[in-house]
Formats: structure tokens, C-alpha cells, sequence
């Protein structure tokens, strides 16, 4: 599965699905399902692996329905001209090039994301970010290079630099494998700022991110307080089994909710206008909507700190004021890195892996609904209607 970059393609899609929902699977839209012909590896130090199972993320969502401004930063940056959807999966080596010494046929693996770094790119001197772990900053990521990834988890097989997939511990099952990205993800964004004991901390948005997030938390600091923000009330209920110490739904009043559970004062001036002075010291956003953020910003005491984690491709209208009014740090969390644990320098996604793998991180609840790549409509359809289908983790099993 895979989509065409047209602006043509997109612009009609974006017309089309103001009237009609199955315009996103039209012949005129980017999202197409096709057999392509078998290819050789392109490289010594590329291997093909076989998809076993792979979870749809938000960030597929987005690309399949196109919900992107041309006009923001990461598009001014030259990209694939094919994106093949699908990275949270698990499968089998079937094929290892010539210079692999890592991995052999039969190994299971994931895949760590994009191969564009440095590494994947055989480059012997690294940037700043891939030197450090990070390589989802990779300085080089939007240059041009020689061999391109073909395919990705939402399809049989794909070719891939060894260099993007780390091996799956015996005993991690294929449906935990399948959140080792995600709780990756959680990870780096716990590691931008690790509260302190006794932190007010608050966690806005309960899908998958948000569910792993809240269980991370609870890991690094089991001494802080954490407010939970759902949208439904089944999804409050797991947020508490899994760690929220209160929540409450979107669709509450949110500026009342946080005055109460941080003793920060609750003021309105002109038009409905609403700021809490005092507030959580750590809020993560795991939306990352205009609204959600303008709120974060605004529900957070003077020096604390919001961390942005959900993805909006689009330019914002918002109120930065109590960035400089009350020194609020705002920060932004992509992707893994490497980060230390217990005295441990470790990859957020061996360190996913292992927590997997113990239990330390549950994921029975949040793998809800699974289906044949074939019945890719059904599937998608579930992933967003999560008020019908009270869908967290939708996979396709191969």
C-alpha cells in the first residue's frame, strides 16, 4: 500500500471528500493497493522482510486522507515522490544482502522508522542528531540519495538498510512487537521532561500514544500525580487501570477541572476569555490540535513546561502570550532517541522492548481490532470511528 505525491491527486481527493468519504479510495486519489514486481536488494547492506502483523498509526490516517497545509515547514522539504504506509510492524528476514552481519534469515524484527539517516545511508561520518541517537533529526534526511525503501508494513514484504530494524526478544509476542514504535514514541516524549516527585502532571489525549504515555510515566516517576484528559468516558476508564491517578472528558469544562485538581486560580476577563494562574507543572499534549494546545498553554503554572507530542500539518492561529507571560517552556517531542535509564545509556526502542516483554508496559487492552490487509476500507474506517467502534490499535495481520 502506498501513496502517490500528486498535487492534482491531492487537490482533487480534498474536493471530492467534501461530498463523498470514499473519495480517499477513488482512482484519482494518492492511496492505492497494488502488486509490484519482485526486486533485487538494491544493496549489500539491505535486507527484505516479511510482514507478519502492523498497526495502523494516526500518522497513516493523516497521509491516507490527505489532512496536510501544503504551506507548513515540513513540506517546504524535498520528499518522496511514494510514501509507503505502515512502521509499527513485526516480521521475518526472508532475504540479507552480502555486507549484513546483524541479522539472518528467519531473524524477527521491527523496523525503527524512515531510512534517511545517516546509517541507512551508509554515511561513515554521522550528523549531530544520528551521532547522539536521535535519527529521526538526521541533518541529511530530505537529501537525495541513491537507493529508495520500497514497500512497508502495510503490504507482504519490504526492502530495507539493515540498519533501520532492530531484532524482536524471544518471549515479546508479534502483538506487543506491533507498539514497540509507539512506545518508543511515549518514551522520548517522557524523557523531554521527566517530572518531578510530587508533579501535577496531565496527559491530554487517551489514544494509543496517550495510553502508553500514561504507563511510561508511571515507570520514570511513580511519585507524581497524573490527570488524564479523554474523550470518551471508556476511554477514561482504561487511563485509570492504567495509571491516571483522575481524568476527565474534553467535553467537560477543562479550565474549572484543572483549577480544582491544582489549586491554580481561575480567572475570565472580556468575551469568555480564561487563564489559570498556578495549574499543572507538566502537561503533555498528545493531540496537538489548535484548541488542545491553546489550553495546555493556558492550564500550565508559570515555569512549567508543555510538551507537544500530536502532529497537526497545518498552520496555527494561536495565543502564545503565556509562553513569555508566564515563562512557560514549550517543547516538541518526534520519533526515539537514546536516553538513560538506570544508569544504562539504551535505545527507546530496546528499552520498549524489554518493558514490553516484562509486562512492565500492557498492551492486551489497546490492540482491539484486527483485519486482512484486503479489507483495508473496513480497517481504516474502524481506526477513526472510535466513538462507534471504541477503537484504540486497529492491525492488519498478514
Amino acid at each position: 500500500m502506498y501513496l502517490d505525491i500528486s498535487v492534482p491527486r491531492i487537490v482533487v481527493t480534498r474536493l471530492l471528500s467534501k461530498v463523498w468519504r470514499g473519495a480517499y479510495y477513488a482512482p484519482t486519489a494518492p492511496l492505492h493497493l497494488a502488486e509490484l514486481p519482485e526486486m533485487a536488494l538494491p544493496a549489500a547492506d539491505w535486507v527484505r522482510v516479511r510482514n507478519r502483523m502492523c498497526g495502523i498509526c494516526g500518522s497513516d490516517l493523516h497521509q491516507l486522507t490527505v489532512d496536510a497545509g501544503l504551506d507548513v515547514a515540513p513540506l517546504a522539504l524535498p520528499a518522496h515522490k511514494r510514501i509507503y504506509l505502515g512502521h509499527e510492524m513485526v516480521g521475518d528476514v526472508i532475504e540479507v544482502g552480502t555486507a549484513v552481519t546483524q541479522f539472518k534469515v528467519g531473524d524477527r524484527v521491527v523496523r525503527w522508522g524512515r531510512a534517511d539517516d545517516c546509517l541507512a545511508r551508509g554515511r561513515t561520518e554521522l550528523c549531530a542528531a544520528c551521532a547522539r541517537g536521535h535519527r529521526v533529526l538526521c541533518e541529511w534526511a530530505s537529501e537525495t540519495w541513491e537507493h529508495h525503501p520500497v514497500g512497508g508494513g502495510f503490504g507482504d514484504t519490504f526492502l530495507t538498510p539493515a540498519s533501520t530494524l532492530l531484532p524482536v526478544p524471544d518471549g515479546l509476542t508479534d502483538e506487543r512487537a506491533i507498539f514497540t514504535e509507539p512506545t518508543a514514541v511515549a518514551i522520548h516524549a517522557a524523557w523531554r521532561k521527566i517530572p518531578d516527585a510530587g508533579d501535577k502532571v496531565l496527559v491530554l489525549g487517551c489514544g494509543p500514544i496517550g495510553f502508553l504515555l500514561l504507563q511510561v510515566l508511571r515507570l520514570v516517576q511513580p511519585h507524581c500525580e497524573i490527570t488524564a484528559v479523554a474523550q470518551f468516558p471508556w476511554q477514561a476508564e482504561i487511563a485509570r487501570a492504567l495509571g491516571a491517578d483522575h481524568t476527565f472528558l474534553a467535553g467537560e469544562d477543562g479550565y474549572a477541572a484543572a483549577s480544582q485538581l491544582t489549586g491554580g486560580h481561575l480567572y475570565q476577563g472580556r468575551g469568555g476569555n480564561r487563564m489559570l494562574i498556578g495549574g499543572f507543572d507538566v502537561v503533555f499534549d498528545v493531540v496537538g490540535m489548535p484548541g488542545t494546545l491553546r489550553d495546555a498553554l493556558r492550564w500550565t503554572r508559570a515555569g512549567g513546561t508543555v510538551v507537544l507530542i500530536g502532529v497537526y500539518l497545518h498552520q496555527m492561529q494561536i495565543d502564545l502570550t503565556p509562553v513569555w507571560h508566564q515563562e512557560i517552556n514549550l517543547l516538541g517531542a518526534i520519533g526515539h532517541d537514546v536516553v538513560t535509564w538506570q544508569g544504562e545509556s539504551i535505545s527507546t526502542f530496546a528499552l520498549a522492548m524489554r518493558w514490553l516483554r516484562d509486562g512492565q508496559v500492557q498492551v492486551e487492552r489497546l490492540l482491539t481490532h484486527r483485519f486482512a490487509l484486503e479489507d483495508y476500507r473496513e480497517a481504516f474506517a474502524t481506526a477513526v470511528d472510535k466513538r462507534t467502534h471504541h477503537a484504540i490499535k486497529v492491525a492488519f495481520v498478514m
